[in-house]
């Protein structure tokens, strides 16, 4: 799996000025939603992908030691904010999907109310 990495994505939060010298590449509602999507634990979970590309959400949860269900939560959550692309894997009745992680550096620029 080819895991497309950006040198660093950009954040910014709704409802402030972004600073010209910083274009916004993702968008949260509030500094928190980026603390909660970007936490250790989760950062940890994209290095994981990356590293190892796991074939599967159970694989992932597998590798990770994470319930499945938080795993699934999760990762469609970066999705939302396109920090990764989650791509459907074969017909099974194990989920299968291919996960691409199209960011791993952040910096969360806070502009003016």
């Amino acid at each position: 799996m080819e895991n497309l990495k950006q040198s660093r994505c950009v954040i910014g939060i709704k409802g402030q000025t972004p600073d010209p010298d910083f274009p916004v590449d993702i968008w949260f509602d509030s500094l928190k939603s980026v603390a909660n999507v970007l936490s250790k634990e989760n950062q940890q979970l994209l290095k994981v992908i990356a590293e190892q590309q796991p074939q599967s959400l159970t694989e992932i949860a597998s590798i990770s030691g994470r319930a499945l269900s938080n795993v699934s939560r999760t990762l469609k959550t970066m999705e939302k904010h396109s920090i990764v692309e989650m791509i459907p894997n074969g017909n099974s009745v194990q989920v299968q999907v291919k996960v691409k992680v199209l960011a791993d550096n952040w910096l969360v620029v806070l502009g003016k109310l």
